[in-house]
């Protein structure tokens, strides 16, 4: 029998489990995200397409399931109107967008659609996927733990030739190309489980902010927590290795404003930053003396290039740039996408966009919606930084400000960056935001009396039962 009717006909049955235990199939999502590559490269290289689209299926389902039993469920949406106010116009223009005559098909734009908004609902459906602080803790423990053997398979990608089998990309069989290098080019510029360079820089700029947040919280401490280091370890090793100044840069950028919020603004911040200080110097000369390679390669590529300051300026100016050719209402929703010719046949590759092409997301963005679908796309990338940043600071818990805090870090990341064209960062920017609004919801649901002594939230969240506390004590994640 065909793999491929398998494939759909396990699609099937996976959707209609997602259906049922739609809080497990949202997990299951994410877990697929990270190995998707490594499926469509090694495992069934003739059936990527389904592949790629599994998770998409897996989370409709997953919507489906939550939306039948929304009147059970208790959880109201955050207090954001003007963030649900910017995403249902955005929601309208995209849905008229993809009628925009200047579209190949309507084919086109139910791909731009699905870009732009299929992971939009996890803002509401996360809540409801998480019922408690400790089912939030365990899973994000064992979520960022998993960078440890995706930082073994990378490492095994560095150290072995181009030529080898481990350095594929997720190419159709039409395809052929050569695998990127970088340094001496003896070295490859990994890609994990990934299908391409971009969605494991993504996977790792993400994780690092998880797991310094989850670090933050536990105040650095060593008990317990040396699993999250050695996570943390392949994560900065797997930057280097995938040759991307981006992730890095971004990482350097981003930590004085992660020290402030998340270490040095919280109680007890004096011995979590003298082990921060300790643990981050013992890291940098793990790697440099395990991985010299890597360094010297990175630092040959970071320090090699002459196009750094027009790759920087480049989300700014983009859209200045073609507005003009966009006009005032673009080439409609999906113009540009990647996958376009997917679903267009018999024609120049990109021809409706009449010689139109530009890198950088938020060109991409001015010339398929224009003007105005531009304004509402970033004015909800705005809002999304400063009411992340609100909740940073007003959230009670000491466990939920840190969730707020990495969401904040990634939205304000990725505000020039590529948010709707990278399917990796896609899914991990509205994820970030359903653990936003997670978080918002369990603070709500603490007693404002919990602020007594606390029973350690590390020992019951690595495999030990947690000890019933007195009337007097409270959980580590409801201390102010």
């Amino acid at each position: 029998m065909d793999l491929r009717f398998l494939l759909i006909l396990a699609g099937g049955a996976a959707a209609l489990w997602a259906f049922a235990r739609w809080r497990l199939a949202v997990q299951a999502v994410l877990v697929l995200l990270i190995v998707e590559g490594a499926i469509r490269k090694w495992v069934m290289p003739g059936a990527q397409d389904l592949v790629y689209l599994a998770k998409d299926v897996l989370l409709l389902a997953a919507y489906l399931g939550f939306w039948t039993q929304r009147h059970r469920l208790r959880d109201r949406s955050a207090h954001a109107p003007a963030l649900w106010l910017a995403l249902s116009l955005c929601a309208v223009f995209g849905l008229a967008q993809a009628f925009n005559p200047r579209l190949p098909n309507i084919f086109v734009g139910l791909l731009g659609l699905k870009a732009y908004f299929w992971y939009v609902p996890l803002l509401v459906v996360l809540p409801a996927v998480f019922p408690s602080d400790v089912a939030l803790y365990r899973f994000l423990r064992r979520y960022v733990l998993l960078a440890v053997p995706v930082g073994l398979l990378a490492s095994t990608q560095f150290l072995s030739p181009s030529s080898s089998a481990l350095n594929a990309y997720a190419r159709s069989a039409q395809e052929t190309g050569y695998v990127s290098t970088f340094g001496t080019s003896t070295h490859v510029r990994v890609t994990g489980t990934f299908s391409y360079i971009t969605g494991y820089s993504s996977y790792l700029l993400v994780t690092a902010v998880l797991l310094l947040t989850i670090l933050a919280f536990q105040r650095w401490r060593w008990r317990g927590q040396l699993t999250l280091y050695a996570a943390l370890a392949m994560t900065l090793l797997g930057m280097l290795m995938t040759g991307s100044r981006g992730p890095v840069f971004l990482l350097l950028l981003l930590f004085p404003i992660y020290w402030l919020l998340a270490v040095a603004r919280e109680r007890g911040r004096a011995g979590a930053i003298s082990r921060q200080v300790l643990v981050l110097g013992l890291l940098a000369v793990v790697l440099g003396y395990a991985a010299p390679g890597a360094f010297q390669a990175f630092r040959s590529r970071a320090t090699g290039g002459s196009d750094v300051p027009a790759r920087l300026a480049a989300p700014f100016v983009a859209p200045l740039e073609v507005m003009d050719e966009a006009g005032p209402l673009g080439y409609g929703i999906g113009a540009t996408h990647q996958g376009a010719m997917a679903v267009v046949k018999n024609t120049l590759p990109y021809s409706w966009l009449r010689g139109n092409a530009v890198e950088a997301e938020s060109g991409r963005v001015m010339l398929e919606l224009g003007p105005v679908g531009f304004v509402l796309v970033y004015f909800v990338r705005l809002y999304l930084v400063v009411f992340a940043f609100g909740q940073a600071l007003s959230l009670r818990t000491r466990f939920h400000r840190t969730l707020a805090t990495a969401a904040f870090l990634t939205f304000l990341a990725q505000v020039p960056g590529a948010v709707v064209f990278d399917p990796t960062m896609n899914v991990y920017y509205w994820f970030l935001g359903g653990l936003l609004m997670t978080a918002m919801k369990l603070d709500r649901a603490v007693a404002p009396a919990a602020t007594g002594a606390a029973v350690a939230i590390a020992p019951p969240l690595v495999g030990r039962s947690l000890p019933a506390p007195s009337p007097a004590q409270s959980p580590a994640w409801q201390r102010p």
